[in-house]
């Protein structure tokens, strides 16, 4: 069972204070492990990422996350982080969606993104 969840912080990008929600998945056989991991309880840190969830997984949580990227407001972005060079990898392919590589001094930080609905109306503007 595939689990996501997102949480939202107050962030400078690019020169500006703004809202950026987070995404983390796991799968697991419940949501009481799910629940464990998300919030860094002592006994979730035994719950920790394999790489051997499965495709289905993956494309579930994709659904989720380009559905919630429809609700976010004009100052909010929406980041994917990664663990590992591994996640990195395959996280990459979240470009072909529009996401795009956000850094911070210089280093990757994540994937991220904004809604496209305020995107396209801002580019037919200019």
């Amino acid at each position: 069972m595939v689990h996501v969840y997102f949480w939202r912080e107050k962030q400078r990008v690019s020169n500006q204070m703004v809202y950026v929600w987070n995404a983390g998945m796991i799968i697991t056989d419940s949501r009481k492990k799910a629940n464990r991991w998300k919030n860094h309880n002592p006994k979730g840190k035994k719950e920790k990422s394999t790489g051997q969830g499965g495709l289905e997984g993956l494309k579930k949580a994709l659904e989720i996350i380009l559905q919630f990227r429809y609700r976010l407001k004009p100052n909010e972005y929406l980041f994917i982080r990664f663990d590992d060079d591994k996640r990195r990898a395959a996280y990459r392919w979240l470009e072909r969606y529009g996401f795009m590589e956000f850094h911070k001094n210089g280093q990757f930080l994540a994937y991220g993104t904004f809604n496209p609905i305020y995107w396209n109306w801002q580019q037919a503007e200019k």
